[in-house]
């Protein structure tokens, strides 16, 4: 038991949760910083595609229609992709941002542990002596 013990609190110092929460506090602030960008230029390009169509003569707008509708589709592909990804991200970002460090707390058992395992040795080695004194 002891043993499992011991291997826990090194999975958990190993694991380090608090810079792990750190590393992922500044992912989503990335994230958001992405996202505004990712705006930003998305809205840009809706802005050349409407001066492309109405700068361009109609012919050259029916030759290149249908590689600019794939790329929109592409475009709108990823865009759900990425805030389907981005919104799992920030699912497992909540549960995790906030989790207590179990290290204390394992370390604190451990030591109650103990003592009581050498309280218990002492009990029985008192037992003992007044068993052999009598």
């Amino acid at each position: 038991m002891a043993a499992n013990v011991h291997s826990l609190v090194q999975y958990w110092k190993k694991f380090d949760l608090l810079g792990f929460q750190k590393d992922l506090d500044a992912r989503a602030t990335e994230l958001a910083n992405k996202q505004e960008e990712s705006d930003i230029s998305r809205r840009r390009l809706v802005e050349l595609c409407r001066e492309f169509k109405k700068n361009t003569p109609e012919e050259t707008r029916r030759v290149v229609a249908p590689v600019l509708k794939s790329f929109q589709s592409e475009i709108d592909s990823l865009c759900r992709r990425s805030k389907a990804a981005e919104a799992a991200f920030l699912a497992v970002y909540k549960k995790i941002i906030d989790l207590p460090d179990p290290v204390t707390a394992v370390e604190v058992y451990q030591s109650a542990h103990q003592r009581a395992m050498r309280a218990q040795d002492q009990e029985l080695q008192n037992k003992r002596l007044k068993k052999n004194s009598e």
